[in-house]
């Protein structure tokens, strides 16, 4: 029997026997409705235009209502900036680590002594305390794994000084990434510019130059960097990744700036400006990159300006759940009229009374356990109940 070509998920009601399938199979594909919760078999994975053949809703090859708390906690976040507090929105954003480093533990080799053996071992499992206080061994790994204890403690200054061991063995382009770094993080600009440029060529070695080169412009001038510096970050980063979690210059220039400028009940038409700049120096229009213009805005103090982003970015994740299938049954029927109150106050500029509207609908404990209300017993509730992975010979 030929494999599928990907994940199948069970879907069951907890109150009643109702259950599906979703996934590929040796024959077709397995769809289920979200809306109208119908099972049918299609002769392949269904596209973007597909359609239930009951209802006539949209049928995805993966269950999509598992995200749907989380959209309704994103639009919320954003509201809530929009009205003064950005912290909700803060907490979704990701920690971007200005400096990059290789903490990698290292592997033990064979032959190694017991010692050295058991302190790897330490390190690979967090034992970070253990590997500190192991005996000493005179191999250059055993440094490597104090040094990364100690960072993995929060002791930069041990670190640093474990590093030079290491360097003091021979050249090593990981030692120099992670000396540089903490060095770099430490203020140590023109020490931590010895040591990254002999980095190597890694992404993490590359981005850290560049972090180096936007924190140093900024720590010196107080506001923008020049064109030239600008430039050669990113030159030295590379093409800036749209993955939400990765640095970018773009990112990192707004973050270091709104910090300069700091929080206050109002923003100066100076900083606002500088600010303004900075914002257009991002790469990406991605929900999480606009979410991090609009948590700076509100932060240095400028109401307007963060309505000004926070508005067509409510309207935007408003319109994305609107598009979700499930929406478009009766089971979720009242939170399908909760977001259309909420859109009215969105585009009437209302973001307390748009939070308002969909208080009822974050507060469900079915959206909340990532289920929809069934649609057949009107009772129980339907969720992911099994996930098989693709394996050769699945039926």
């Amino acid at each position: 029997m030929a494999s599928s070509s990907g994940p199948r998920w069970r879907l069951a009601c907890d109150a009643c026997d109702a259950s599906a399938w979703i996934g590929a199979t040796a024959h077709g594909f397995d769809a289920w409705c979200e809306a109208c919760q119908a099972s049918q078999v299609l002769p392949a994975a269904p596209g973007d235009a597909t359609r239930c053949a009951r209802c006539g809703t949209l049928l995805a090859t993966a269950p999509r209502f598992v995200e749907l708390w989380g959209m309704l906690q994103h639009l919320d976040a954003v509201l809530a900036a929009w009205a003064g507090d950005a912290t909700p929105l803060a907490t979704l954003l990701p920690e971007r680590p200005v400096f990059l480093t290789d903490l990698t533990p290292p592997p033990a080799h064979a032959g190694d002594p017991e010692p050295l053996r058991a302190q790897l071992a330490a390190l690979a499992r967090g034992d970070w305390a253990a590997v500190i206080a192991a005996i000493a061994v005179a191999n250059p790994l055993a440094t490597v794994a104090r040094a990364i204890a100690h960072e993995r403690m929060g002791d930069g200054p041990a670190a640093i000084a474990a590093w030079n061991g290491v360097l003091a063995a021979g050249e090593d382009e990981r030692a120099r990434l992670a000396r540089g770094s903490l060095l770099a993080r430490a203020g140590r600009f023109a020490e931590a510019r010895a040591d990254l440029e002999r980095a190597g060529g890694s992404f993490a070695a590359r981005w850290s130059r560049a972090a180096l080169l936007i924190t140093t412009a900024v720590a010196a001038r107080g506001s923008m960097p020049d064109r030239e510096t600008l430039d050669r970050a990113r030159d030295e980063a590379g093409a800036p990744s749209a993955y939400w979690s990765d640095p970018t210059v773009g990112r990192l220039l707004w973050t270091l700036l709104v910090a300069r400028v700091g929080r206050s009940t109002r923003v100066s038409e100076g900083f606002r400006a500088l600010l303004r700049t900075a914002e257009a120096q991002l790469e990406h229009e991605s929900f999480w990159d606009r979410s991090l213009v609009l948590v700076g805005w509100v932060r240095v103090g400028a109401p307007d300006e963060a309505a000004r982003v926070a508005q067509p970015l409510a309207i935007g994740e408003v319109q994305r759940l609107a598009r979700e299938p499930a929406l478009a049954g009766e089971p979720l029927a009242d939170v399908a009229r909760d977001l259309v109150l909420a859109r009215a106050a969105i585009d009437a500029g209302e973001p307390e009374r748009a939070r308002a509207a969909l208080a009822r609908s974050l507060a469900r404990a079915d959206l909340q356990r990532f289920r929809l209300p069934c649609a057949r017993c009107g009772r129980g509730t339907i969720g992911v109940d099994e996930v098989l992975e693709a394996s050769a010979d699945e039926g």
